[in-house]
């Protein structure tokens, strides 16, 4: 077989296996519950999704990059904390809303410009703003439940409808990013060389403000969601999200190193996740082994693309 042709079917397996492997994981589970293969678990799990797949859609942008964000967990918290504490001050919820996606849009573009500005490494910048965030989250809170939302913003996360809509609606906003304008190509050849992308006149400073800047709004219109559908915000929300939404993109076979992923893989790293969660939820299988499940598929999944990698230095 020419080495071209090798190349592209290797490509095709690759692209495919975190496919292949949802659809195993939904038989295996309608095989063994037959409440599993109902309508309303399908609903659940997209449901479910929601959060989540919001969520990794913003680290699926930064990853690709290269780059790294711990800290949307907490931001995720504190998004909660700012829009309960706007409720308590009367602000009109289409404010809410609004205030609530431009301070996480801003938090995004901190961390961007701590990164980019100093020089440090993501994995420590996030780090430091994950506990940061964590610690205004806090202050802002009191460790108190803030409850009683107006209809109009419970309406948001109500149902299934409209949240499905908007993940939807952000799938698509960043696919169209990435597959189809300068700011995501540039995304991809950052990922893949940052210094020779540098070279090529690239300005890559200001692209990973934009990258961590897109991280952040995903995790404030995440954290409205759920606001809005559990009609209450608490400052311990978030704790550990960070990692659900980069095992997902990890799963969905997006690379820890840059330069290789799309949102087409992490709407399958998503929908693998929750999947998981909902047929061993199904088997009354405690919430524990849940863990140490999507634990297993995660090192899997890393373990894949290192082997992917090492076959096509060789090739």
């Amino acid at each position: 077989m020419p080495k071209k042709t090798g190349a592209f079917f290797s490509r095709i397996k690759q692209e495919f296996q975190p496919l292949v492997g949802l659809v195993c994981i939904y038989a295996i589970f309608s095989l063994l519950s037959p409440t599993f293969r109902t309508f309303d678990t399908f609903k659940t799990i997209l449901t479910q999704a929601v959060i989540l797949g919001t969520l990794a859609t913003g680290s699926t942008i930064v990853l690709i990059s290269g780059g790294l964000d711990l800290s949307i967990g907490s931001l995720f918290g504190l998004i909660a904390v700012c829009t309960g504490r706007m409720f308590l001050a009367g602000v009109p919820t289409l404010w809410v809303v609004i205030l609530s996606l431009a301070i996480g849009a801003a938090c995004g573009a901190l961390n961007g410009a701590i990164i980019v500005g100093t020089g440090i490494p993501a994995f420590i910048g996030t780090l430091g703003m994950m506990k940061a965030f964590r610690g205004i989250a806090e202050l802002l809170g009191a460790n108190r439940d803030m409850s009683q939302f107006p209809e109009a913003f419970q309406m948001i996360g109500r149902g299934y409808l409209i949240p499905i809509s908007i993940m939807v609606a952000t799938f698509l906003l960043v696919y169209i990013i990435l597959a189809r304008t300068k700011l995501g190509f540039n995304c991809y050849a950052i990922g893949g060389s940052n210094e020779m992308a540098r070279r090529a006149g690239v300005p890559v400073k200001q692209y990973y403000l934009i990258y961590y800047t897109i991280g952040g709004l995903c995790a404030a219109i995440s954290a409205v969601i759920l606001a809005s559908r559990l009609n209450f915000t608490n400052s311990a929300w978030g704790i550990g999200m960070e990692l659900n939404a980069i095992g997902a993109v990890i799963i969905g076979g997006t690379s820890l190193t840059g330069g290789i992923g799309g949102i087409g893989r992490t709407v399958i790293g998503v929908l693998i996740v929750t999947t998981l969660n909902a047929g061993l939820s199904h088997l009354g299988v405690s919430s524990s082994w849940q863990r140490i499940s999507i634990g297993a598929v995660i090192i899997f999944a890393v373990w894949l693309d290192i082997l992917q990698r090492r076959k096509e230095a060789k090739a």
